[in-house]
Protein backbone atom coordinates (compact mmCIF):
# COMPACT_ATOMS: atom_id res chain seq x y z
CA UNK A 1 0.00 0.00 0.00
CA UNK A 2 1.36 3.45 -0.86
CA UNK A 3 1.96 6.14 1.75
CA UNK A 4 -0.85 8.09 0.14
CA UNK A 5 -3.28 5.33 1.05
CA UNK A 6 -2.47 5.51 4.72
CA UNK A 7 -2.40 9.26 5.35
CA UNK A 8 -0.63 11.29 7.97
CA UNK A 9 -0.85 11.30 11.76
CA UNK A 10 -2.46 14.18 13.61
CA UNK A 11 -0.68 16.22 16.28
CA UNK A 12 -2.04 17.39 19.59
CA UNK A 13 -1.99 20.64 21.53
CA UNK A 14 -1.90 21.92 25.08
CA UNK A 15 -2.35 25.20 26.88
CA UNK A 16 -1.10 26.16 30.30
CA UNK A 17 -3.28 27.84 32.90
CA UNK A 18 -1.75 27.77 36.38
CA UNK A 19 -0.71 25.18 38.96
CA UNK A 20 2.29 23.45 40.47
CA UNK A 21 2.76 21.28 37.46
CA UNK A 22 0.43 22.21 34.65
CA UNK A 23 -3.18 22.74 33.82
CA UNK A 24 -3.89 22.50 30.15
CA UNK A 25 -6.23 21.01 27.59
CA UNK A 26 -4.35 17.88 26.56
CA UNK A 27 -6.40 14.91 27.79
CA UNK A 28 -4.94 11.87 29.46
CA UNK A 29 -3.26 9.64 26.94
CA UNK A 30 -2.56 12.46 24.49
CA UNK A 31 0.80 13.86 23.55
CA UNK A 32 1.72 17.50 23.93
CA UNK A 33 2.22 19.77 20.96
CA UNK A 34 2.12 23.49 20.47
CA UNK A 35 1.04 25.70 23.36
CA UNK A 36 -1.99 27.95 22.90
CA UNK A 37 -0.64 31.38 23.79
CA UNK A 38 -4.05 33.03 23.65
CA UNK A 39 -5.31 31.64 26.96
CA UNK A 40 -5.53 34.38 29.61
CA UNK A 41 -3.91 34.01 33.00
CA UNK A 42 -6.10 33.92 36.10
CA UNK A 43 -6.70 37.27 37.76
CA UNK A 44 -5.47 38.12 41.25
CA UNK A 45 -8.64 36.69 42.79
CA UNK A 46 -8.13 33.42 40.97
CA UNK A 47 -10.91 33.96 38.42
CA UNK A 48 -10.44 33.26 34.72
CA UNK A 49 -12.76 35.44 32.62
CA UNK A 50 -13.55 33.94 29.25
CA UNK A 51 -11.46 35.16 26.34
CA UNK A 52 -12.10 34.16 22.74
CA UNK A 53 -9.26 32.19 21.16
CA UNK A 54 -6.95 33.40 18.42
CA UNK A 55 -8.13 32.11 15.02
CA UNK A 56 -6.34 28.94 13.90
CA UNK A 57 -6.10 27.15 10.59
CA UNK A 58 -9.14 25.23 9.40
CA UNK A 59 -7.01 22.61 7.66
CA UNK A 60 -6.63 19.43 9.68
CA UNK A 61 -3.97 16.86 9.01
CA UNK A 62 -4.97 14.24 6.49
CA UNK A 63 -5.13 10.74 7.92
CA UNK A 64 -6.61 7.31 7.66
CA UNK A 65 -8.96 6.10 10.35
CA UNK A 66 -9.52 2.43 11.16
CA UNK A 67 -13.14 1.41 11.60
CA UNK A 68 -14.09 0.39 15.11
CA UNK A 69 -15.40 -3.18 15.48
CA UNK A 70 -18.96 -1.79 15.67
CA UNK A 71 -18.46 0.28 12.51
CA UNK A 72 -16.91 -2.73 10.80
CA UNK A 73 -19.94 -4.85 11.65
CA UNK A 74 -22.36 -2.25 10.28
CA UNK A 75 -20.25 -1.89 7.14
CA UNK A 76 -20.28 -5.63 6.44
CA UNK A 77 -24.04 -5.64 6.99
CA UNK A 78 -24.46 -2.74 4.57
CA UNK A 79 -22.38 -4.46 1.89
CA UNK A 80 -23.56 -8.06 2.18
CA UNK A 81 -26.89 -7.80 3.94
CA UNK A 82 -25.75 -10.27 6.63
CA UNK A 83 -24.63 -9.66 10.19
CA UNK A 84 -21.26 -10.61 11.63
CA UNK A 85 -20.48 -11.08 15.29
CA UNK A 86 -17.88 -8.48 16.32
CA UNK A 87 -18.02 -9.15 20.06
CA UNK A 88 -14.83 -11.24 19.93
CA UNK A 89 -12.81 -8.77 17.85
CA UNK A 90 -9.86 -6.92 19.34
CA UNK A 91 -11.22 -3.62 20.68
CA UNK A 92 -9.74 -0.27 19.78
CA UNK A 93 -7.34 0.65 22.61
CA UNK A 94 -8.77 3.32 24.90
CA UNK A 95 -6.22 6.12 24.93
CA UNK A 96 -8.02 8.11 27.62
CA UNK A 97 -9.72 10.51 25.22
CA UNK A 98 -12.38 8.63 23.21
CA UNK A 99 -12.28 5.00 22.06
CA UNK A 100 -12.81 6.01 18.41
CA UNK A 101 -9.76 8.30 18.06
CA UNK A 102 -8.18 8.03 14.62
CA UNK A 103 -4.69 7.46 16.04
CA UNK A 104 -5.77 4.56 18.26
CA UNK A 105 -6.60 1.85 15.76
CA UNK A 106 -3.84 -0.53 14.70
CA UNK A 107 -4.19 -3.75 12.71
CA UNK A 108 -2.08 -6.24 14.61
CA UNK A 109 -1.68 -9.85 13.54
CA UNK A 110 -4.60 -11.12 15.61
CA UNK A 111 -6.95 -8.45 14.24
CA UNK A 112 -5.84 -9.14 10.65
CA UNK A 113 -6.60 -12.81 11.22
CA UNK A 114 -10.01 -11.89 12.60
CA UNK A 115 -10.77 -9.77 9.53
CA UNK A 116 -9.79 -12.61 7.21
CA UNK A 117 -11.80 -15.22 9.11
CA UNK A 118 -14.92 -13.10 9.40
CA UNK A 119 -14.80 -12.06 5.75
CA UNK A 120 -14.52 -15.66 4.56
CA UNK A 121 -17.25 -16.86 6.91
CA UNK A 122 -19.58 -14.04 5.84
CA UNK A 123 -19.24 -14.58 2.09
CA UNK A 124 -19.51 -18.35 2.36
CA UNK A 125 -22.63 -17.98 4.49
CA UNK A 126 -24.43 -16.07 1.74
CA UNK A 127 -27.24 -18.12 0.25
CA UNK A 128 -27.53 -18.33 -3.52
CA UNK A 129 -30.43 -15.89 -3.36
CA UNK A 130 -28.46 -13.44 -1.22
CA UNK A 131 -25.50 -13.69 -3.58
CA UNK A 132 -27.65 -13.05 -6.66
CA UNK A 133 -29.05 -9.93 -4.97
CA UNK A 134 -25.51 -8.51 -4.92
CA UNK A 135 -24.94 -9.10 -8.65
CA UNK A 136 -26.39 -6.33 -10.86
CA UNK A 137 -27.58 -8.76 -13.55
CA UNK A 138 -29.16 -11.03 -10.93
CA UNK A 139 -27.38 -14.14 -12.20
CA UNK A 140 -24.36 -16.13 -11.01
CA UNK A 141 -22.75 -15.99 -14.42
CA UNK A 142 -19.27 -14.95 -15.56
CA UNK A 143 -20.79 -12.58 -18.11
CA UNK A 144 -21.84 -10.39 -15.18
CA UNK A 145 -18.25 -10.03 -13.92
CA UNK A 146 -17.53 -6.45 -14.98
CA UNK A 147 -20.69 -4.90 -13.57
CA UNK A 148 -20.45 -6.95 -10.39
CA UNK A 149 -16.82 -6.01 -9.70
CA UNK A 150 -17.56 -2.34 -10.30
CA UNK A 151 -20.63 -2.39 -8.03
CA UNK A 152 -18.93 -4.37 -5.25
CA UNK A 153 -15.82 -2.19 -5.18
CA UNK A 154 -17.76 1.07 -5.37
CA UNK A 155 -20.04 0.12 -2.51
CA UNK A 156 -17.32 -1.41 -0.34
CA UNK A 157 -14.83 1.45 -0.80
CA UNK A 158 -17.53 4.14 -0.55
CA UNK A 159 -16.21 5.84 -3.71
CA UNK A 160 -16.19 5.14 -7.46
CA UNK A 161 -14.03 2.20 -8.49
CA UNK A 162 -10.77 3.12 -10.21
CA UNK A 163 -9.33 1.39 -13.25
CA UNK A 164 -6.72 -0.20 -10.97
CA UNK A 165 -9.47 -1.54 -8.70
CA UNK A 166 -11.32 -3.06 -11.65
CA UNK A 167 -8.16 -4.70 -12.97
CA UNK A 168 -7.08 -6.12 -9.61
CA UNK A 169 -10.43 -7.57 -8.58
CA UNK A 170 -11.14 -8.70 -12.13
CA UNK A 171 -7.97 -10.77 -11.91
CA UNK A 172 -9.15 -12.23 -8.58
CA UNK A 173 -12.41 -13.21 -10.27
CA UNK A 174 -10.63 -14.89 -13.20
CA UNK A 175 -8.17 -16.72 -10.98
CA UNK A 176 -10.89 -18.27 -8.82
CA UNK A 177 -13.13 -19.01 -11.81
CA UNK A 178 -10.64 -21.67 -12.86
CA UNK A 179 -11.78 -23.77 -9.88
CA UNK A 180 -15.04 -24.51 -11.68
CA UNK A 181 -17.56 -23.31 -9.05
CA UNK A 182 -19.48 -20.44 -10.76
CA UNK A 183 -20.39 -18.80 -7.45
CA UNK A 184 -16.90 -18.86 -5.94
CA UNK A 185 -15.41 -15.98 -8.00
CA UNK A 186 -18.20 -13.68 -6.81
CA UNK A 187 -17.69 -14.73 -3.20
CA UNK A 188 -13.90 -14.30 -3.37
CA UNK A 189 -14.13 -10.81 -4.86
CA UNK A 190 -16.34 -9.91 -1.90
CA UNK A 191 -13.85 -11.51 0.46
CA UNK A 192 -11.07 -9.48 -1.13
CA UNK A 193 -12.80 -6.11 -0.78
CA UNK A 194 -13.70 -6.92 2.83
CA UNK A 195 -9.99 -7.30 3.58
CA UNK A 196 -8.89 -4.20 1.70
CA UNK A 197 -7.59 -1.13 3.58
CA UNK A 198 -10.05 0.91 1.55
CA UNK A 199 -12.88 -0.96 3.27
CA UNK A 200 -11.32 -1.18 6.72
CA UNK A 201 -10.20 2.45 6.88
CA UNK A 202 -11.83 5.83 6.38
CA UNK A 203 -9.41 7.68 4.14
CA UNK A 204 -8.61 11.39 3.94
CA UNK A 205 -6.13 11.53 1.07
CA UNK A 206 -7.91 13.71 -1.49
CA UNK A 207 -8.06 13.28 -5.22
CA UNK A 208 -5.13 11.79 -7.14
CA UNK A 209 -4.69 15.14 -8.88
CA UNK A 210 -3.97 16.77 -5.47
CA UNK A 211 -1.27 14.31 -4.50
CA UNK A 212 1.59 16.79 -4.97
CA UNK A 213 -0.13 19.57 -3.00
CA UNK A 214 0.49 20.15 0.71
CA UNK A 215 -3.01 21.58 1.18
CA UNK A 216 -5.99 19.82 -0.34
CA UNK A 217 -9.69 19.21 0.02
CA UNK A 218 -11.38 15.92 0.70
CA UNK A 219 -13.28 14.45 -2.20
CA UNK A 220 -17.05 14.51 -1.93
CA UNK A 221 -17.03 10.77 -1.28
CA UNK A 222 -14.50 11.18 1.52
CA UNK A 223 -16.73 13.86 3.02
CA UNK A 224 -19.71 11.50 2.78
CA UNK A 225 -17.72 8.78 4.54
CA UNK A 226 -16.47 11.16 7.23
CA UNK A 227 -19.94 12.53 7.95
CA UNK A 228 -21.74 9.21 7.95
CA UNK A 229 -19.35 7.36 10.24
CA UNK A 230 -18.96 10.37 12.51
CA UNK A 231 -22.67 11.14 12.81
CA UNK A 232 -24.15 7.65 12.47
CA UNK A 233 -21.30 5.23 13.10
CA UNK A 234 -22.17 3.55 9.80
CA UNK A 235 -21.29 3.76 6.08
CA UNK A 236 -22.96 6.43 3.93
CA UNK A 237 -26.43 5.77 2.59
CA UNK A 238 -27.30 5.69 -1.09
CA UNK A 239 -28.81 9.17 -0.65
CA UNK A 240 -25.58 10.61 0.74
CA UNK A 241 -23.48 8.85 -1.91
CA UNK A 242 -25.75 10.33 -4.58
CA UNK A 243 -25.15 13.80 -3.12
CA UNK A 244 -21.42 13.09 -3.29
CA UNK A 245 -21.78 11.97 -6.91
CA UNK A 246 -23.41 15.35 -7.64
CA UNK A 247 -20.60 17.23 -5.92
CA UNK A 248 -22.85 18.78 -3.27
CA UNK A 249 -20.91 17.93 -0.13
CA UNK A 250 -17.93 20.11 -0.97
CA UNK A 251 -20.27 23.07 -1.47
CA UNK A 252 -20.40 25.11 1.77
CA UNK A 253 -23.86 26.36 0.85
CA UNK A 254 -25.31 22.84 0.54
CA UNK A 255 -23.34 20.95 3.20
CA UNK A 256 -25.36 22.16 6.25
CA UNK A 257 -28.58 20.84 4.72
CA UNK A 258 -27.14 17.37 4.33
CA UNK A 259 -25.86 17.47 7.91
CA UNK A 260 -29.33 18.46 9.12
CA UNK A 261 -30.76 15.44 7.30
CA UNK A 262 -28.20 13.13 8.91
CA UNK A 263 -28.92 14.54 12.37
CA UNK A 264 -32.64 13.84 11.88
CA UNK A 265 -32.08 10.08 11.67
CA UNK A 266 -32.33 7.73 14.67
CA UNK A 267 -28.71 6.68 14.19
CA UNK A 268 -27.55 10.25 14.86
CA UNK A 269 -29.39 10.30 18.18
CA UNK A 270 -27.80 6.97 19.12
CA UNK A 271 -24.35 8.29 18.20
CA UNK A 272 -24.92 11.43 20.28
CA UNK A 273 -25.78 9.14 23.18
CA UNK A 274 -22.48 7.29 22.68
CA UNK A 275 -20.69 10.64 22.78
CA UNK A 276 -22.26 11.57 26.11
CA UNK A 277 -21.52 8.20 27.71
CA UNK A 278 -17.90 8.36 26.59
CA UNK A 279 -17.56 12.05 27.49
CA UNK A 280 -18.64 11.19 31.05
CA UNK A 281 -16.20 8.23 31.03
CA UNK A 282 -19.06 5.79 31.62
CA UNK A 283 -18.55 3.44 28.66
CA UNK A 284 -16.76 0.98 30.96
CA UNK A 285 -18.96 1.65 34.01
CA UNK A 286 -20.68 -1.72 34.18
CA UNK A 287 -17.44 -3.66 33.68
CA UNK A 288 -15.03 -1.66 35.82
CA UNK A 289 -16.81 0.15 38.66
CA UNK A 290 -16.99 -1.96 41.83
CA UNK A 291 -17.60 -1.17 45.50
CA UNK A 292 -16.89 -2.93 48.77
CA UNK A 293 -20.10 -4.74 49.66
CA UNK A 294 -19.69 -4.18 53.40
CA UNK A 295 -19.42 -0.41 52.84
CA UNK A 296 -22.03 -0.01 50.11
CA UNK A 297 -24.33 -3.05 50.39
CA UNK A 298 -26.51 -3.63 47.36
CA UNK A 299 -24.45 -1.60 44.86
CA UNK A 300 -23.77 -4.57 42.59
CA UNK A 301 -27.48 -5.35 42.37
CA UNK A 302 -28.46 -1.83 41.23
CA UNK A 303 -25.46 -1.02 39.03
CA UNK A 304 -27.28 -1.91 35.80
CA UNK A 305 -30.29 0.19 36.84
CA UNK A 306 -27.94 3.06 37.65
CA UNK A 307 -26.50 2.95 34.14
CA UNK A 308 -29.98 2.71 32.61
CA UNK A 309 -31.00 5.77 34.64
CA UNK A 310 -28.05 7.65 33.15
CA UNK A 311 -28.97 6.67 29.60
CA UNK A 312 -32.55 7.80 30.16
CA UNK A 313 -31.46 11.15 31.62
CA UNK A 314 -29.09 11.78 28.72
CA UNK A 315 -31.72 10.87 26.11
CA UNK A 316 -34.18 13.29 27.69
CA UNK A 317 -31.83 16.20 28.35
CA UNK A 318 -29.00 15.61 25.91
CA UNK A 319 -30.75 14.46 22.74
CA UNK A 320 -31.03 16.48 19.56
CA UNK A 321 -33.35 18.90 21.34
CA UNK A 322 -31.25 18.94 24.51
CA UNK A 323 -29.09 21.72 25.87
CA UNK A 324 -26.09 22.29 28.11
CA UNK A 325 -28.38 23.88 30.69
CA UNK A 326 -30.69 20.88 30.85
CA UNK A 327 -27.77 18.46 31.12
CA UNK A 328 -26.36 20.37 34.08
CA UNK A 329 -29.51 21.50 35.88
CA UNK A 330 -32.53 19.35 34.97
CA UNK A 331 -34.04 17.34 37.86
CA UNK A 332 -33.17 13.66 37.75
CA UNK A 333 -36.48 11.73 37.70
CA UNK A 334 -37.27 9.27 40.46
CA UNK A 335 -35.46 6.01 39.79
CA UNK A 336 -37.01 2.55 39.72
CA UNK A 337 -38.02 1.32 43.19
CA UNK A 338 -34.89 -0.72 43.89
CA UNK A 339 -32.50 2.04 42.81
CA UNK A 340 -34.55 4.70 44.59
CA UNK A 341 -34.37 2.67 47.80
CA UNK A 342 -30.62 2.26 47.35
CA UNK A 343 -30.12 6.01 46.95
CA UNK A 344 -31.92 6.53 50.27
CA UNK A 345 -30.33 3.61 52.10
CA UNK A 346 -27.77 5.65 54.02
CA UNK A 347 -29.00 6.08 57.58
CA UNK A 348 -28.63 9.86 57.36
CA UNK A 349 -30.30 10.16 53.98
CA UNK A 350 -33.23 12.48 53.31
CA UNK A 351 -36.48 12.04 51.44
CA UNK A 352 -35.42 14.74 48.98
CA UNK A 353 -32.07 13.71 47.55
CA UNK A 354 -31.73 16.98 45.57
CA UNK A 355 -30.64 15.28 42.37
CA UNK A 356 -30.29 17.84 39.61
CA UNK A 357 -28.09 17.58 36.57
CA UNK A 358 -25.54 15.02 35.46
CA UNK A 359 -23.27 15.71 38.44
CA UNK A 360 -25.86 14.05 40.68
CA UNK A 361 -26.23 10.90 38.58
CA UNK A 362 -25.33 7.82 40.57
CA UNK A 363 -23.12 6.47 37.79
CA UNK A 364 -21.03 9.65 37.62
CA UNK A 365 -20.69 9.81 41.40
CA UNK A 366 -19.73 6.14 41.73
CA UNK A 367 -17.32 6.34 38.79
CA UNK A 368 -15.45 9.26 40.39
CA UNK A 369 -15.01 7.64 43.80
CA UNK A 370 -13.00 4.88 45.41
CA UNK A 371 -14.30 1.42 46.23
CA UNK A 372 -14.91 2.34 49.85
CA UNK A 373 -14.90 6.14 49.95
CA UNK A 374 -15.65 9.30 48.04
CA UNK A 375 -12.75 11.08 46.37
CA UNK A 376 -12.89 14.88 46.14
CA UNK A 377 -9.77 14.65 44.02
CA UNK A 378 -11.24 12.25 41.43
CA UNK A 379 -14.47 14.21 41.29
CA UNK A 380 -12.67 17.53 41.00
CA UNK A 381 -10.40 16.20 38.26
CA UNK A 382 -13.43 14.89 36.38
CA UNK A 383 -15.07 18.31 36.38
CA UNK A 384 -11.84 20.11 35.44
CA UNK A 385 -11.07 17.62 32.65
CA UNK A 386 -14.44 16.82 31.14
CA UNK A 387 -16.47 20.00 31.73
CA UNK A 388 -13.82 22.73 31.69
CA UNK A 389 -11.11 21.11 29.51
CA UNK A 390 -8.50 21.96 32.13
CA UNK A 391 -6.19 18.98 32.26
CA UNK A 392 -3.91 18.89 35.28
CA UNK A 393 -0.56 17.15 35.04
CA UNK A 394 2.03 16.61 37.74
CA UNK A 395 5.52 18.11 37.63
CA UNK A 396 8.20 15.88 36.15
CA UNK A 397 9.76 13.35 38.50
CA UNK A 398 7.14 14.02 41.15
CA UNK A 399 5.16 11.23 42.80
CA UNK A 400 2.46 12.48 45.17
CA UNK A 401 2.53 10.96 48.65
CA UNK A 402 -0.17 8.29 49.07
CA UNK A 403 -3.22 9.60 50.86
CA UNK A 404 -3.27 6.38 52.89
CA UNK A 405 -0.21 7.68 54.73
CA UNK A 406 -2.21 10.69 55.91
CA UNK A 407 -5.10 8.42 56.82
CA UNK A 408 -2.99 6.19 59.08
CA UNK A 409 -1.25 9.15 60.66
CA UNK A 410 -4.33 11.19 61.55
CA UNK A 411 -7.31 8.75 61.80
CA UNK A 412 -9.69 11.26 60.15
CA UNK A 413 -13.29 11.79 61.19
CA UNK A 414 -14.47 12.66 57.65
CA UNK A 415 -13.28 12.29 54.09
CA UNK A 416 -13.00 16.06 53.84
CA UNK A 417 -10.75 16.23 56.90
CA UNK A 418 -8.50 13.59 55.36
CA UNK A 419 -8.20 15.40 52.03
CA UNK A 420 -7.73 18.83 53.57
CA UNK A 421 -4.90 17.54 55.74
CA UNK A 422 -3.31 15.73 52.79
CA UNK A 423 -3.62 18.79 50.54
CA UNK A 424 -1.99 21.02 53.14
CA UNK A 425 1.38 19.49 52.31
CA UNK A 426 3.42 22.14 50.44
CA UNK A 427 4.00 20.01 47.35
CA UNK A 428 0.29 19.22 47.02
CA UNK A 429 -1.42 22.44 48.04
CA UNK A 430 -1.65 24.49 44.84
CA UNK A 431 -3.15 21.77 42.65
CA UNK A 432 -5.47 20.34 45.29
CA UNK A 433 -6.89 23.79 45.96
CA UNK A 434 -8.16 23.77 42.37
CA UNK A 435 -9.28 20.14 42.41
CA UNK A 436 -10.56 19.11 45.82
CA UNK A 437 -12.49 22.32 46.40
CA UNK A 438 -14.65 21.35 43.44
CA UNK A 439 -15.04 17.76 44.61
CA UNK A 440 -16.18 18.85 48.09
CA UNK A 441 -19.39 20.20 46.56
CA UNK A 442 -20.46 16.62 45.79
CA UNK A 443 -19.80 15.28 49.31
CA UNK A 444 -23.52 14.91 50.10
CA UNK A 445 -23.34 11.89 47.79
CA UNK A 446 -21.26 9.00 49.03
CA UNK A 447 -18.92 6.80 47.01
CA UNK A 448 -21.82 4.79 45.56
CA UNK A 449 -24.06 7.78 44.80
CA UNK A 450 -26.29 7.54 47.89
CA UNK A 451 -27.51 10.77 49.45
CA UNK A 452 -26.33 11.50 52.99
CA UNK A 453 -26.20 14.31 55.51
CA UNK A 454 -23.77 12.60 57.91
CA UNK A 455 -20.61 10.58 57.34
CA UNK A 456 -19.43 7.64 59.41
CA UNK A 457 -15.84 7.48 58.17
CA UNK A 458 -14.70 3.94 57.34
CA UNK A 459 -11.57 2.65 55.69
CA UNK A 460 -9.88 -0.74 55.14
CA UNK A 461 -6.79 0.80 56.74
CA UNK A 462 -8.65 1.37 60.01
CA UNK A 463 -10.09 -1.45 62.07
CA UNK A 464 -13.19 0.49 63.14
CA UNK A 465 -14.85 3.90 62.78
CA UNK A 466 -12.83 6.45 64.72
CA UNK A 467 -15.68 8.85 65.54
CA UNK A 468 -19.40 9.26 65.68
CA UNK A 469 -21.11 10.28 62.42
CA UNK A 470 -20.13 13.82 61.42
CA UNK A 471 -22.17 16.42 59.50
CA UNK A 472 -21.28 16.75 55.84
CA UNK A 473 -19.64 20.03 54.82
CA UNK A 474 -20.18 20.36 51.06
CA UNK A 475 -19.09 23.97 50.70
CA UNK A 476 -16.35 24.41 48.11
CA UNK A 477 -14.81 27.25 46.18
CA UNK A 478 -14.61 27.19 42.41
CA UNK A 479 -11.51 28.97 41.03
CA UNK A 480 -10.00 29.62 37.61
CA UNK A 481 -13.33 29.84 35.77
CA UNK A 482 -15.69 32.58 34.64
CA UNK A 483 -18.27 31.55 37.29
CA UNK A 484 -16.07 31.45 40.38
CA UNK A 485 -17.62 31.42 43.81
CA UNK A 486 -18.62 29.31 46.79
CA UNK A 487 -21.16 26.58 46.16
CA UNK A 488 -22.51 24.00 48.57
CA UNK A 489 -24.04 21.21 46.47
CA UNK A 490 -23.91 19.41 43.16
CA UNK A 491 -27.06 21.29 42.12
CA UNK A 492 -25.49 24.69 42.85
CA UNK A 493 -22.30 23.75 41.05
CA UNK A 494 -24.24 22.48 38.03
CA UNK A 495 -26.24 25.69 37.83
CA UNK A 496 -23.03 27.76 37.94
CA UNK A 497 -21.32 25.66 35.27
CA UNK A 498 -24.38 25.95 33.03
CA UNK A 499 -23.64 29.71 32.82
CA UNK A 500 -19.97 29.27 31.94
CA UNK A 501 -18.67 30.09 28.49
CA UNK A 502 -15.61 27.98 29.29
CA UNK A 503 -17.96 25.01 29.74
CA UNK A 504 -19.69 25.73 26.43
CA UNK A 505 -16.34 25.88 24.68
CA UNK A 506 -15.26 22.67 26.40
CA UNK A 507 -18.38 20.83 25.25
CA UNK A 508 -17.66 21.97 21.69
CA UNK A 509 -14.09 20.76 22.05
CA UNK A 510 -15.18 17.43 23.47
CA UNK A 511 -17.64 17.03 20.58
CA UNK A 512 -14.87 17.86 18.11
CA UNK A 513 -12.67 15.15 19.62
CA UNK A 514 -15.44 12.56 19.37
CA UNK A 515 -16.84 13.41 15.93
CA UNK A 516 -13.51 14.28 14.28
CA UNK A 517 -11.50 11.58 16.06
CA UNK A 518 -8.61 13.80 17.10
CA UNK A 519 -7.61 16.32 19.74
CA UNK A 520 -7.75 19.94 18.64
CA UNK A 521 -4.35 21.49 17.96
CA UNK A 522 -5.64 24.87 19.15
CA UNK A 523 -8.77 26.35 20.71
CA UNK A 524 -9.28 28.60 17.70
CA UNK A 525 -9.93 26.00 15.00
CA UNK A 526 -13.22 26.70 13.16
CA UNK A 527 -15.21 23.67 14.42
CA UNK A 528 -14.61 24.65 18.06
CA UNK A 529 -15.16 28.37 17.48
CA UNK A 530 -18.36 27.85 15.48
CA UNK A 531 -19.64 25.13 17.79
CA UNK A 532 -19.09 27.38 20.81
CA UNK A 533 -20.81 30.27 19.05
CA UNK A 534 -23.83 28.09 18.33
CA UNK A 535 -24.07 27.13 22.01
CA UNK A 536 -23.76 30.80 22.96
CA UNK A 537 -26.67 31.64 20.65
CA UNK A 538 -29.13 28.87 21.48
CA UNK A 539 -27.54 26.46 23.94
CA UNK A 540 -28.88 23.58 21.82
CA UNK A 541 -26.69 20.57 21.14
CA UNK A 542 -28.09 20.03 17.64
CA UNK A 543 -27.12 23.56 16.63
CA UNK A 544 -23.64 22.95 17.97
CA UNK A 545 -23.29 19.79 15.87
CA UNK A 546 -24.48 21.48 12.68
CA UNK A 547 -21.99 24.31 13.20
CA UNK A 548 -19.19 21.92 14.14
CA UNK A 549 -19.66 19.58 11.19
CA UNK A 550 -20.33 22.23 8.53
CA UNK A 551 -17.19 24.21 9.34
CA UNK A 552 -14.36 24.37 6.77
CA UNK A 553 -12.43 21.78 8.79
CA UNK A 554 -14.78 19.07 7.51
CA UNK A 555 -13.34 19.61 4.04
CA UNK A 556 -9.86 21.15 4.33
CA UNK A 557 -6.78 19.01 4.94
CA UNK A 558 -3.00 19.36 4.85
CA UNK A 559 -0.23 16.80 4.36
CA UNK A 560 2.69 16.89 6.79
Amino acid sequence: MSLRAFGWICGLGTWVLACTGQIGDTPAGAASGETGSDVPLPQADGSLPYAAPQPASAALRGRTWLLTPEEYGRSVKDLLGVSVDVSDMDPVPDNGVYPNMSTSGLVRVTLAEQYAAKAEAAVLALSDQQLRALIPCGKVDATCKADFVRAAVTRAFRRPATAEDLTNYGEVFDLVAAAGDPALPFRWVLKGVLNSPYFLYRTEIGAASDEASAAFQLTDHEIATFLSYSVLGAPPSATLIAAADRGELGDPALLPGHIEQLLSTPGATDQLGHFFIQWLRLHTFEDEVEKFEDVFPGFAEVKASMFAETQSFLRTNGGMQGSIASLLTAPVPEADPALSAFYRSDASGAADTDRKGLLSLGSVLARTAKQYLTSPTLRGLFIRDQLLCQHITLPENFTPPPIEESELRMAPKTTRELYETHAAQPLCKSCHALIDNVGYMLENFDGAGRYRTLEQYRSPSLTAPVAAPQPINAVGRLLNTDVDGEYASAAELGEALSRSTWVRECVARQAFRFYFGQVEAARGIPPVVEGTAALDRTGLLRDMLVALLSSPSTVERVRE
